[in-house]
């Protein structure tokens, strides 16, 4: 199909007065409100087919390129499937406007090369069609779908004590923001990620993918509070808004509300759903910010911590349903990694999770917590699958939400690319957050995909020195691949992280045992004794199948898959994609699989 080719020039700086609202043929795009609506109706686009839309619409007429738009969709050397990724965003594109890539209307396919969007585009009530200064005009309007990310706030109190606070202030920020209709509001991980570090707003600006900033500071005393923040155009270091508050503490809920609303105000948006904000006791939010701090810590040393702070939210507050939730997140946290036995504290999450929905039945976050129970403790699959419908049954959707339903869920089931896919809808919003990539690895992986998935799980371990959760991935997806001399570096890496992990134990001396260094890897096995201890048949399990001893690994698998480790249901979804003969051939492997109620391959999707 022939389509008029547009003339190109420089894009002028979108102003305050650029328009809101591209048009062409029954759509109109609505670029604040991030929205795509047809004849009035609001029509359901995901961001990844909103962006690539933009991309088109910004140059009517012309040829995207494939590189141009994996470019603008993963930035930063992000490892995907990207002919996959491009071709099934564009589908749903497609899709949404009723499209058809064998007659196109809208969107034309340039085999091998890339996209044009070839119906005429309108801005506002005009009527000439997008050419010469009306071209200008649309990509101008373009790029003002707002977007934000609020730092961490800067604790001015001079007392390490308070970092929880000032940290929860600027998180609780975040989520009160996250109210605002055509708001991109990047989460709380990937903002944090700045903190403690020197501030160019622009550089930040460009590594989160948002237009404007939010930056503060608390200094704390007795009971008295003094807030000042400040809201900065990342183009030009433009301060569009900042505003001081000194009050009590017992004010610091209307506050919070005060800054979200005014920010609100300042990007000509309009806040809503403050009404159903619940107020808890002082005591109960001052406990319920300190257990997320140690919730977002993720270590060993705090997510026990982060369990009894919520503990004291709830005892302080039992009617704080946020708090219950939390609780029901802290003790699942705990089970994951092994800290504790999921035999004790999943029942607890479960509980947790329930009174939370008794008190706030729209609770996105308990019924989630209720599907990762109902997956990785009571393998009821259709009750999980339920549980995380209603929690992603409304925007927004918090990107752990997603992760959790990738990981709880969709990856047990089968459904590899669903998997890769909720990840990367998450990282949208949470770009920075390692659970995110951890997770977006272990699902290319699931899905089959080693070397993307190693690949990105080599970059998280870049970016993040310390944490072994990279390393033992990567050595265990080289070992059941039978790469053992490669995975012995990264399993070296994962055990000197964390010695206290009985998977790190099993799997390095599983490895050590099959590349000759039979002396430390005994000593590694016996470390795993009693065997009966939670943990250690997950670590013996891990030891026999890098040694090739799949019998014997089987014989640990079954007192695993005994204790409830969740743990096993991801080592089976690994062996699916790798191993497929022993789950397939081996009877007992069979049954295995057939006791945690999981597929023996994996769905296209």
């Amino acid at each position: 199909m022939h389509s008029p080719r547009v003339e190109q020039k420089t894009l002028p700086t979108s102003g305050a007065s650029a328009p809101s609202t591209v048009r062409f043929g029954e759509f109109e795009l609505d670029l604040r409100a991030g929205e795509l609506r047809k004849r009035g109706l609001k029509i359901r686009l995901q961001e990844q087919p909103f962006q690539i839309l933009v991309e088109l619409l910004h140059r009517p007429g012309e040829v995207v390129l494939r590189e141009e738009i994996r470019k603008k969709l993963w930035p930063n050397n992000t490892v995907v499937e990207f002919d996959h990724s491009i071709n099934a965003a564009v589908k749903r594109l497609r899709d949404a406007l009723q499209d058809s890539a064998e007659k196109p209307r809208y969107v034309e396919t340039l085999a091998r090369r890339g996209y044009r969007f070839v119906a005429p585009v309108l801005l506002g009530n005009e009527r000439e069609s997008a050419r010469g200064g009306a071209a200008e005009r649309v990509a101008s309007a373009l790029q003002q779908k707002t977007s934000i990310a609020v730092l961490p706030f800067t604790n001015l109190s001079g007392d390490l004590e308070n970092e929880y606070f000032s940290d929860g202030l600027a998180e609780e920020l975040i989520n009160e923001l996250g109210h605002v209709p055509g708001l991109k509001v990047v989460a709380r991980s990937s903002a944090f990620q700045f903190k403690g570090k020197q501030k160019d707003i622009r550089s930040i600006a460009h590594a989160l993918g948002v237009a404007n900033i939010v930056e503060g500071g608390v200094r704390r005393a007795g009971t008295r509070v003094r807030i000042t923040v400040q809201l900065i155009a990342a183009s030009d270091g433009t301060h569009l808004w900042s505003e001081r508050y000194d009050r009590e503490m017992v004010d610091i809920f209307a506050v919070q509300d005060e800054i979200a609303r005014a920010i609100a105000t300042a990007l000509r948006l309009h806040l809503a759903g403050t009404s159903k904000r619940y107020v808890p006791r002082l005591p109960a939010y001052e406990a319920y910010l300190k257990a997320r701090h140690c919730l977002a810590a993720f270590t060993r040393e705090s997510l026990p911590l982060s369990r009894d702070f919520f503990e004291q939210a709830v005892a302080a507050d039992p009617g704080f349903a946020a708090a219950q939730s939390g609780l029901a997140m802290a003790l699942i946290s705990l089970s994951l990694p092994g800290i504790a036995a999921a035999q004790v504290v999943m029942p607890l999450a479960r509980n947790a999770a329930k009174r939370a929905l008794d008190i706030d039945p729209e609770s996105q976050e308990a019924q989630a917590m209720l599907g990762m129970v109902a997956a990785l403790y009571e393998f009821d699959w259709s009750e999980a699958q339920r549980r995380f419908q209603m929690a992603m049954g409304r925007e927004p959707i918090a990107p752990y939400i997603r992760w959790y339903y990738s990981f709880s869920y969709l990856l047990p089931m089968g459904h590899g690319q669903g998997s890769v896919h909720q990840c990367m809808r998450g990282m949208e919003d949470d770009p920075l957050n390692f659970t995110g990539g951890f997770h977006y690895s272990g699902a290319l992986l699931a899905a089959g995909n080693a070397e993307a998935g190693e690949a990105y799980l080599r970059q998280l371990s870049e970016h993040h020195l310390i944490l072994y959760q990279p390393y033992y991935l990567l050595a265990l997806s080289q070992a059941i691949r039978g790469l053992h001399l490669e995975a012995l570096t990264a399993a070296e890496k994962a055990y000197s992280f964390a010695p206290w992990s009985t998977t790190t134990r099993g799997l390095l001396g599983g490895i050590l045992r099959r590349t000759g260094e039979t002396i430390r890897a005994d000593a590694l096995r016996n470390e795993l004794s009693p065997s009966d201890q939670y943990g250690a048949p997950m670590g013996l399990l891990l030891f026999h199948l890098a040694c090739s001893e799949t019998e014997t690994a089987a014989d640990w698998a079954e007192r695993a898959l005994d204790q409830r480790d969740p743990r096993m249901i991801f080592l089976m979804g690994l062996m699916r994609a790798f191993q497929p003969n022993t789950l397939r051939s081996d009877n007992r492997w069979a049954a295995i699989a057939r006791t945690l109620g999981i597929p023996l391959t994996v769905s296209d999707d």
